[in-house]
């Protein structure tokens, strides 16, 4: 029994961490095409990913901040594929939240500390609300949750852009986007300059409620069993559509939260062509740190800094196109669904450390 459990702690961690190396090693690769030096893009990447020269110039601070979001779309991730829901309507929620922190941030006028709960509870009941259509859809009607989250985005950043372009537009210049919230409803930063603050602790929250609740309480309890067996939890008197609608509430709060933190801690408004894609690298966050919200935590931050290191240093310095991060990343994404190579080498690995105990063993009895 020790030997199994020791095995999964084993594979859950290891998997990840050859996974990135095998996309760095490729991206080494990739690199030398080009015709750079690897070494020193190496330097480079990392110095401008998670670097610090001086307080008013560190990278690391600018990777936090862009990490964020990420952290809360892959919580989002997690909190629906752990109740057996493969969604990946993040992004639609992300972007729905937004609508309503760029419209809430303008359009009402309340005291400070009062205006930015008001409009974070909003964002979340937009996120909930507008995630539990493709749970109620799943369980009452059948329909296949991943292609109704699929549309559903579709819908979220059509209705975005018509927000934008039409009853939101704040004036007539060449790039669309709704007026500046009020100050009151800004999100404050920790560093002059910089957008990194309150947003990031309140996502470093999240990873610790999310993960007490998965995994202390009872609810969530019933949330991992329906997803991992949907006869047994029904053996133990638990309704799995129960557990994935209340899966489903969570997870679009969790996203419509990140929308409300990017429109209140970063953009201070909503524009045309917001949707950048956070739902999605939520999603890869969640599938690269193992479904676990400390895992997601630590691969947002990882991302977000290959990311930065790539526009930043790979990019200005080097000319080497920005896109190449993102092709690490989709490659990290091949090697982490390879994960039956990883876990049967890791395998092979460890029975050769055994093989010296056994062979001392018999020694000893004979």
């Amino acid at each position: 029994m020790e030997n199994k459990k020791l095995k999964k702690i084993l594979d859950a961690f290891l998997v990840p961490v050859l996974a990135i190396l095998s996309g760095l090693v490729l991206m080494a690769v990739l690199i030398a095409i080009t015709g750079k030096p690897v070494l020193e893009s190496y330097g480079i990447l990392f110095s401008k990913a998670f670097g610090c020269e001086k307080i008013g110039n560190c990278a690391i601070i600018t990777t936090l901040e862009r990490a964020t979001p990420i952290i809360l779309t892959g919580l989002a991730a997690v909190v629906a594929f752990r109740s057996g829901m493969f969604c990946i309507g993040q992004e639609g929620q992300y972007l729905m939240a937004a609508v309503v922190a760029g419209y809430l941030g303008y359009a009402i006028h309340l005291p400070n500390g009062v205006h930015q709960i008001v409009i974070l509870l909003a964002c979340m009941a937009a996120g909930a609300a507008y995630g539990y259509i493709p749970g109620f859809l799943k369980v009452k009607l059948g329909v296949n949750e991943l292609l109704a989250t699929i549309i559903l985005n579709t819908v979220a950043t059509l209705f975005i852009e018509y927000m934008v372009q039409f009853p939101m537009r704040g004036d007539k210049s060449t790039t669309a986007h709704s007026p500046t919230i009020d100050a009151t409803a800004q999100l404050p930063t920790f560093l002059p300059g910089a957008k990194w603050g309150v947003g990031f602790i309140i996502a470093v929250l999240a990873v610790i409620v999310i993960f007490i609740y998965l995994w202390k309480t009872k609810a969530g309890y019933e949330q991992r069993m329906a997803g991992q067996s949907k006869f047994f939890a029904l053996y133990g008197g638990v309704s799995s559509d129960k557990a994935a609608l209340r899966a489903m509430l969570i997870s679009g709060a969790l996203a419509g939260l990140a929308g409300a933190i990017e429109v209140m801690g970063v953009h201070r408004r909503i524009m045309t062509g917001f949707s950048t894609g956070l739902g999605f690298d939520g999603l890869t966050a969640a599938i690269l740190g193992q479904t676990h919200p400390f895992g997601v935590f630590i691969v947002s931050i990882l991302f977000a800094g290959l990311k930065l290191g790539a526009q930043l240093g790979l990019q200005l310095k080097l000319g080497i196109p920005r896109e190449l991060g993102g092709t690490i990343i989709g490659f990290i994404i091949l090697f982490i669904a390879a994960r039956k190579f990883y876990e049967n080498n890791i395998d092979r690995v460890s029975s050769w450390f055994k093989k010296p105990k056994k062979l001392k063993a018999k020694r000893e009895e004979n």
